[in-house]
């Protein structure tokens, strides 16, 4: 940036691509977000920025002319916790024109992250009422919890392994016990485990990879984007559930595994996993996108697994 005779501070870049980017200002050695940009990235501890470059004509993540679906933010007591809790919820346009149970999705988030991080730049709702209004997805309610049942600001560490681990088992327990009786009470959602599907990015592909191994049957459909997938964050459960691939790829119906092909946080631990799974003989989709640990491959991502389930 450069300052002028009036001390202010300026830069031009560009033209960029149209797409959903995040930047942020360095202030004295203090990352901050742009205080004249109200489009703050969702995180914990917040100083990132967001900024929408649409497309022309509008790309699969812009807001465009038709029906929209509705997001709803509920607060339900979580007994596994002993505390009330927030969830989103995502209804199709058709939701209060049909009395249909609708295939469920639950779609976790991020380490750092909060339950709109799928919303807000994830841009799940646009991509989604997109992908209706063209035929290509199977009109579905999705459920976002918050990931971090437990605080990661308690880690006492720079390595958040065991946080994973402990975090995961107190993911999985309130999902079972408290969020899905809470949708399952407050939503018309269809009973048959082939509509029920668990995804996530990041901590939240190794949250969904876990659950959804380890409760045979229950989904039917795994997504999981650049995945935290460290061998010691797995639990002994799942590790034993390898061990029966043939369950594994009866109960399943889609695995997909995707992450970018310069992605230098768990780029590494995502190939051997993927190795591990092919030794195993577990069948799964691996994808490499052009792209790092970031939403330019998670976006993609999520639009390519709203178009296939629900639909075999």
């Amino acid at each position: 940036m450069t300052k002028n005779v009036n001390g202010l501070w300026s830069v031009t870049l560009g033209p960029l691509e149209p797409n959903l980017y995040e930047y942020q200002f360095r202030l004295d050695g203090r990352k901050i977000t742009d205080p004249g940009n109200d489009m703050p990235k969702p995180q914990r501890q917040v100083d990132t920025s967001l900024l929408l470059i649409p497309g022309t004509p509008p790309d699969f993540l812009d807001a465009q002319n038709g029906a929209h679906g509705t997001m709803r933010d509920e607060t339900y007591y979580s007994t596994a916790l002993g505390k009330n809790r927030q969830v989103l919820v995502y209804t199709p346009p058709s939701y209060d024109r049909s009395h249909a149970p609708l295939p469920v999705l639950y779609l976790y988030h991020g380490f750092w992250d909060t339950r709109y991080s799928w919303v807000t730049e994830g841009r799940l709702t646009q991509i989604l009422d997109n992908l209706l209004a063209e035929g290509k997805a199977v009109p579905m309610i999705v459920v976002v919890p918050e990931a971090h049942a437990l605080p990661p600001e308690d880690i006492p560490s720079t390595d958040n392994t065991p946080y994973l681990k402990k975090n995961q088992q107190a993911v999985d327990e309130e999902l079972f016990h408290d969020i899905i009786p809470f949708i399952e009470t407050h939503y018309r959602i269809s009973d048959d485990s082939r509509e029920r599907a668990i995804a996530g990015l990041s901590m939240g592909g190794l949250q969904a990879i876990e659950t959804g191994i380890v409760h045979p049957g229950y989904f039917r459909w795994i997504g999981a984007f650049s995945p935290g997938v460290r061998p010691a964050a797995f639990s002994d459960e799942f590790n034993n559930a390898l061990k029966d691939p043939k369950k594994i790829n009866k109960d399943l119906l889609f695995f997909d595994i995707v992450t970018g092909d310069d992605d230098r946080n768990v780029g590494e631990d995502v190939t051997k996993f993927e190795d591990q799974l092919k030794q195993a003989n577990v069948q799964h989709v691996y994808t490499l996108l052009a792209g790092t640990h970031s939403m330019l491959v998670w976006r993609p991502a999520l639009y390519s697994f709203l178009q296939q389930i629900f639909k075999r």
